[in-house]
């Protein structure tokens, strides 16, 4: 090992020379794949008594379980496709091109590789693994769709969840692949970095992005309900405990909420008056909205996205804000709303936070640490409330 340190650190090993020699030391790895496949086709594993080619590598190469398997079934493929098996042997195709081909090759797609190996081959020479992974793809996927004359198979999806013992939901979910496309390109498109005072993380702010889409879809589905179509999510909480800044509210299915995602609900909502003896409604009261329709308009047409110092979400992703809180008395008029998106709105419902909108609209934010955010309503300079 010592000789081998030593010829490297000597520069008998040039950089340049590196590509030439890990095309080489595939080359051989290919060569060796072949014939444990041919081995392994014929047995001659048994000879020694070794139960298959796997044990066979383990016990005289010294090879883990693992790798082992790993050499047994790249073996296999390339026995199986000469061609593919002359391409990795000649250096045509790296290792990792020949995995993206095996990767895809199934027992659907296995009887049409031989017809289209040559093809795939040529295609995929001058190609990146990255570029050879979605061709291969694309040929697996074009096979399955051609091979399989059965029935449309209903896409694999599956969610499961449950609320912890701090109410958080936890769980797991299997999206197909439209799914998967979906899914991914909704978090991309929600997913929000508001510059380097943003200290949330990757995974917090892709959170964010999951709710911020949820909030979305209950404001904007054209299901029953409000005029406006707002977020149905239904809580009781007793008329004595609307000033009460430690409130927490109940949803309908039992779910107790915090004081901020409760004063954040009642913010913009439909607010109905129930009369209530022994847990038996009496009577029941008009519904009306905190922010009636007219008022939300106003407040849009003047904002026109979320208010939040650097936020750039749209009037479909915001709400209506009371600066001074609705449950303690705040007005419901253009001078003490403003539109937030459903992160900054819980946001400055938190403990630290404050609002203050100036009479020429001019919005600041205070955050925990003292310093003091500032925007303004675009085109808008000065604003007479």
């Amino acid at each position: 090992m010592g000789g081998l340190v030593e010829l490297i650190e000597s520069g008998s090993v040039v950089f340049d020379e590196l590509p030439v020699l890990l095309a080489e030391h595939e080359r051989h790895a290919a060569l060796s794949a072949a014939a444990i496949g041919r081995f392994d086709a014929t047995r001659e594993f048994a000879v020694d008594g070794s139960l298959t080619m796997s044990a066979w590598l383990r016990h005289h190469c010294r090879m883990s379980s693992r790798d082992a398997r790993g050499w047994t079934q790249r073996g296999r493929f390339l026995h199986a496709h000469p061609v593919i098996a002359e391409a990795a042997a000649g250096s045509v195709l790296s290792a990792g091109q020949v995995t993206a081909l095996q990767v895809n090759t199934n027992p659907v797609t296995e009887p049409f590789l031989d017809d289209a190996a040559e093809m795939l081959v040529t295609a995929a020479a001058p190609l990146s693994v990255a570029e050879t992974e979605m061709l291969a793809r694309h040929w697996r996927l074009r096979v399955e769709a051609i091979a399989d004359t059965r029935e449309p198979k209903i896409p694999e999806r599956q969610l499961v969840t449950a609320r912890d013992a701090q109410g958080s939901l936890v769980g797991r979910f299997v999206l197909d692949a439209a799914g998967t496309a979906q899914f991914e390109h909704a978090i991309a498109t929600a997913t929000t970095w508001d510059g380097a005072g943003d200290g949330r993380s990757l995974i917090r702010r892709q959170a964010d992005a999951l709710v911020e889409i949820m909030a979305f879809f209950n404001a904007n589905h054209t299901a029953a309900g409000t005029p406006r179509h707002r977020s149905h999510v239904e809580l009781a909480i007793a008329a004595e405990s609307l000033n009460d800044m430690w409130c927490c509210a109940t949803t309908t299915d039992g779910i107790v909420l915090d004081p901020a995602a409760t004063v954040t609900l009642l913010c913009d909502s439909v607010v109905q008056r129930f009369v209530m003896q022994a847990d038996v409604p009496l009577s029941i009261g008009r519904a009306d909205r905190t922010v009636p329709l007219d008022v939300s308009r106003a407040v849009a047409k003047r904002d026109q996205g979320c208010r939040f110092p650097g936020c750039d979400r749209p009037v479909r992703w915001s709400e209506a804000h009371h600066i001074v809180f609705w449950r303690h008395g705040g007005d419901t008029a253009l001078h003490n709303l403003a539109l937030l998106c459903s992160r900054h709105h819980h946001l400055v419902h938190t403990d630290g936070w404050h609002a203050k909108l100036l009479p020429d609209a001019t919005l600041q934010v205070s955050t925990p640490t003292g310093e003091i955010l500032t925007s303004h309503p675009p085109g808008i300079t000065r604003l007479q409330m």
